[in-house]
């Protein structure tokens, strides 16, 4: 089971990171675009990087998330949600009556055609 998530752990890789980079925290913050505050705040560990902040930080750092939030880099293998299969098969659904509908289009259409040449034929015999 996945262990719960430590602000003060996440702050700590962050700041280890920009420390062995030899960067300051106004340059980081300038580039995570966020104030300097709000960093310092996150490498004290009062507050969780937004997923924005954190993918930046990540392709600073060349980190994954895996590592910026755990601190390893295995990948936590996540099972499919029943949500995903439902919606799944919520679009073969629509996308099977959309095909009956367009099927139906066609005949009409053809049905249309025909007369449409069928009046001009007898039009035309007239």
């Amino acid at each position: 089971m996945q262990e719960i998530l430590s602000k003060k752990e996440i702050g700590e890789r962050v700041k280890n990171l920009r420390l062995e980079s030899k960067l300051s925290q106004s340059f980081v913050s300038e580039k995570l675009k966020i104030s300097r505050s709000n960093y310092s705040q996150i490498e004290l560990g009062n507050q969780f990087p937004s997923f924005n902040t954190l993918y930046l930080i990540s392709s600073l750092y060349g980190k994954s998330y895996e590592w910026l939030l755990h601190g390893d880099e295995k990948p936590v293998k996540a099972k499919p949600k029943p949500v995903v299969k439902d919606a799944v098969k919520d679009m073969q659904r629509t996308l099977m009556k959309f095909k009956s509908i367009l099927t139906e289009l066609e005949e009409e259409f053809n049905r249309i055609k025909r007369t449409t040449v069928k009046e001009i034929q007898e039009m035309e015999s007239e």
